[in-house]
């Protein structure tokens, strides 16, 4: 890289250039060269606020330029796909080659500019096992004060203002928020709704820290889904008390849930949180125009298994063929439990073909696994099914979608089984059924 560029500072150009938001920081820096270690840090803290709140406003306006961008790529795509319809149109067929490369064109496009669905980040504890707390307070003293009790038991962050907060709670994702109410730019009402507004942050609890003690904030607090209130001023015990056990109280919940939503012999999801998840991946598919495939297993020849060496050894027949499954899945897939030995998987942001070379690749790493029972070999197999939701699909599209890669799979175990069959053509749409069960 060239030195110019790796060294020199951004300046400020009237307003319309970039601002460096690190610069104040530099500044005292280079202001205290030579002074002793206690005024370099104490003058550095009072900069990191400010600091901090540049940094948060640039990322603001970063995620503002890139929605406005995906904004006027969606309107290209929708343009491209209204003159492919007019050249369709014509009489005697005439464009209907340059319609297609037209309708090419807008996939592309939309593919381009509409990213895999950004997984939602469990709760983590960091470095070292503590739970993470962020303390948002506008005054220094009342977060210094907030950190010295929780400190040695918790890892603290800290923010000085409601945009501040949402950003770091979004980017650090703590175990739970201690949230003051009369705060700048976002009170903690307004900080409270756009964490319960956010997939990333809807679930981290949150106390409110305040010296407010009239019923009616505090009645609207719990209302906006605070789990805690706490008033100012309190005792260090009673802090440290709420907070540990809003942390047990959370522990328990996710433990539950997670046990709720897990079929117990797969370790995959069941089909209550299976259906729950397909609608909201029907719902990003309409909404981006994307394609969501899903595929359909059923295990071959899992009676005579359950026949000659009992229910026991077929349970082990079905974990092992859902390890197999488990282990071709990316990070945004989704797999489940159907019901007996049928299994289904979500593949979002996959085509048909795709979906196809998922199936293909699992059913071949069936037919390689070695499963050995009571001294003798098991064999594992299952037949595949797969279907794919086109970007027009309405919204109901979930049970067709399913119906398809249904009737796909039957057609491959009417085929002879161990193989896969894809739907014909995308869902919904004419032709989407390889077969019907009687």
């Amino acid at each position: 890289m060239d030195g110019k560029y790796a060294s020199e500072p951004a300046k400020e150009t009237g307003g319309a250039g970039p601002r460096d938001a690190l610069a104040p920081l530099v500044d005292v820096l280079a202001a205290s060269a030579g002074e002793p270690a206690q005024e370099i840090s104490r003058r550095l803290r009072e900069a990191l606020p400010s600091a901090i709140a540049e940094l948060a406003e640039s990322n603001r306006r970063l995620r503002d330029l890139v929605s406005r961008r995906g904004g006027l790529v969606a309107m290209a795509a929708s343009a491209l796909r209204e003159a492919a319809a007019r050249l369709e149109g014509a009489a005697g067929g005439v464009g209907s080659g340059e319609a297609q490369g037209l309708r090419r064109l807008a996939d592309e496009l939309d593919l381009a500019s509409q990213a895999p669905p950004e997984p939602v980040p469990a709760a983590r504890p960091p470095s070292g096992g503590h739970p993470r707390v962020l303390v948002v307070d506008d005054e220094p003293d009342a977060r210094e004060a907030l950190a010295q009790v929780l400190e040695g038991d918790f890892e603290v962050v800290a923010a000085e203002d409601g945009q501040a907060a949402v950003d770091l709670a979004r980017s650090a994702h703590p175990d739970l928020v201690l949230l003051d109410v009369n705060m700048p730019r976002l009170d903690g009402f307004q900080v409270l709704e756009r964490l319960r507004g956010d997939p990333v942050t809807t679930d981290i609890p949150v106390i409110f820290v305040s010296a407010r003690g009239d019923d009616a904030v505090k009645v609207r607090s719990l209302d906006l889904g605070a789990v805690d209130y706490l008033q100012k001023p309190f005792s260090e015990r009673e802090l440290r008390a709420r907070v540990d056990r809003t942390l047990r109280l959370v522990r328990s919940q996710t433990a539950l849930r997670e046990l709720a939503q897990t079929d117990a012999l797969t370790g995959l999801a069941n089909l209550r949180a299976f259906r729950a998840r397909i609608e909201e991946e029907v719902k990003r598919a309409r909404r981006y125009r994307t394609p969501l495939t899903c595929v359909m297993a059923d295990m071959d020849h899992l009676k005579p298994v359950n026949d000659q060496l009992g229910h026991a050894a077929g349970d082990r027949a079905i974990a092992a063929v859902s390890a197999v499954l488990r282990g071709e899945l990316r990070e945004t897939d989704f797999g489940a439990r159907y019901g007996g030995d049928e299994f289904v998987i979500l593949l979002p942001h996959t085509s048909a073909e795709e979906g196809r070379v998922f199936a293909e690749r699992a059913c071949a790493r069936l037919r390689e696994t070695q499963l050995e029972i009571g001294g003798r070999h098991v064999p594992l197999g299952a037949s595949f099914g797969v279907a794919c939701l086109s970007g027009e699909a309405p919204e109901d599209a979930s049970d067709a979608l399913l119906r398809a890669a249904d009737a796909a799979l039957y057609s491959a175990k009417r085929a002879g089984r161990g193989r896969v069959t894809v739907a014909l053509g995308p869902v919904p749409g004419e032709g989407t059924r390889a077969g019907a069960r009687p």
